[in-house]
């Protein structure tokens, strides 16, 4: 049931990387399983990672209960017309849902679940309780998942520490994680983050 499915962010426990630090309180190791994972709570978030994010994934986040009907239109007008697909129309709520329940599958069955699923976390959870699940959940190269982890990963420093242009890095990394990895191609990195 979707109301299940719904409750389960209240229990949200990702696995968690375990850090140890020196008596000085210098990291020198990360520890962990599948996931590198570190949790960031939405005022640790900078905005203009927030900022990025939205203006890259999901213009209209604030405005929306979930889904955006006129992108869907949208997209799927465009798809018809190049005969694939070419363009998503999935909110930030509905790519959380992918993220934590449901497959990748692409079957209008599981469309028509994960719209349900976004509408009824929208009613359940402030935006910037959603922004924060779903800054936590994303993976975002090198083995990262969330926004802290990769933080360390890709500048050796604590998130709320990002400047500007780190956090505009940060956040265009969704899209596409090993095409924009700075690691990689710091120009493709550079152009994409502009």
């Amino acid at each position: 049931s979707t109301r299940f499915d719904v409750e389960k962010l209240i229990y949200y426990n990702p696995p968690l990387t375990t850090q140890f630090f020196d008596r000085n309180g210098n990291l020198i190791a990360n520890i962990f399983g599948k996931e590198n994972r570190l949790y960031a709570n939405f005022d640790e978030i900078p905005g203009a990672i927030i900022e990025t994010l939205i203006a890259t994934e999901d213009t209209n986040f604030y405005e929306h209960h979930g889904f955006n009907p006129e992108a869907i239109i949208r997209a799927l007008i465009k798809d018809i017309k190049a005969g694939k697909k070419v363009e998503g129309a999935s909110t930030i709520t509905q790519q959380l849902v992918k993220m934590i329940y449901l497959s990748r599958e692409k079957k209008i069955k599981r469309k028509i679940k994960e719209v349900i699923l976004a509408f009824r976390i929208e009613r359940a959870y402030s935006k910037e309780r959603i922004m924060e699940l779903y800054l936590n959940q994303i993976y975002l190269g090198e083995g990262t998942y969330g926004i802290a982890a990769a933080s360390l990963e890709y500048f050796d420093k604590a998130v709320s520490d990002l400047s500007y242009e780190e956090s505009a890095l940060l956040a265009a990394l969704p899209k596409a994680p090993s095409k924009y990895n700075p690691n990689k191609s710091i120009k493709i990195a550079k152009t994409r983050r502009d």
